[in-house]
C-alpha cells in the first residue's frame, strides 16, 4: 500500500500545519533551517520574514528553499510534506494584504501581546518585513505511515 499523499490530502495537510521547517543556502552553500509560521493558499506557501533577516538575504543570493511540514511522534503517526523549489518575493499589495490577513487569522490565538515583550523585542520585530511565495520546482514528496497496514506482533 503506498503512503504517498495525493493531492486533496496533500493541500489538506498543509493548509491545517502549524509551522513549516524553512531552509535556505547560505553564502558557504550550507542549509539554513528556521521553523517559520505559514499560510498555504491556493497551492503555495507563503512565509514572512525581516528584510535584513539571514532567510532574506539567502534568498537574494540563490532563491533555491526547501519547506517541510510533518506531524506525528510513534513512526506508525509520522507524516509530511516537503516542497523543494524557488522563493520569490510577493511585492502586489492585494496579495500582500490577504496574506497577511490570513496569517492573523491562523495564528491570532498564538501570538503574545507586543506590550508584554521586552522593549528590545518589540524594536526587533518592528522592522521591515518581505513575503515570500514558495513554488515547488521538483515532485512534492509526501508520506503518511499511518496508511500501512501493520500486522500485529
Amino acid at each position: 500500500m503506498a503512503v504517498t499523499l495525493d493531492q486533496s490530502e496533500i493541500d489538506a495537510f498543509l493548509a491545517q500545519g502549524h509551522t513549516v521547517i524553512f531552509t535556505t543556502i547560505d553564502a558557504a552553500g550550507y542549509p539554513h533551517a528556521a521553523p517559520l509560521w505559514y499560510v498555504y493558499l491556493d497551492g503555495a506557501i507563503y512565509v514572512r520574514t525581516l528584510a535584513r533577516s539571514l532567510k532574506a538575504r539567502n534568498i537574494a543570493r540563490n532563491n533555491k528553499v526547501c519547506c517541510l511540514v510533518e506531524s506525528g511522534e510513534r513512526w506508525r503517526d509520522l507524516k509530511a510534506v516537503i516542497i523543494r523549489g524557488h522563493a520569490d518575493a510577493v511585492t502586489d499589495d492585494a496579495a500582500l494584504a490577504r496574506i497577511q490577513a490570513a496569517l492573523d487569522a491562523k495564528y491570532a490565538g498564538f501570538r503574545e501581546a507586543r506590550q508584554a515583550l521586552p522593549q528590545r523585542t518589540q524594536q526587533h520585530y518592528s522592522q521591515s518585513r518581505v513575503f515570500y511565495k514558495v513554488t515547488p520546482d521538483k515532485r512534492i514528496a509526501s508520506w503518511d505511515n499511518r496508511k500501512l497496514r501493520l500486522t500485529p506482533g
